[in-house]
């Protein structure tokens, strides 16, 4: 019966730093929906600087 839960356990383990992987990937790259251009108050305040 042990085992059973060790293997439960590891598998459990496996698919949360899955999960948490696909998360971080998707924060860090899918945000954007392919759009290449940049948006945001930051890029407007320099877009009045320079010109």
């Amino acid at each position: 019966m042990e085992t059973w839960r060790q293997k439960v356990g590891i598998a459990a383990l496996f698919a949360c730093l899955i999960l948490t992987a696909a998360a971080l990937c998707y924060c860090l790259f899918g945000f954007s929906g392919g759009a290449k251009e940049m948006e945001g108050t930051f890029v407007e305040s320099a877009e009045v600087m320079a010109g």
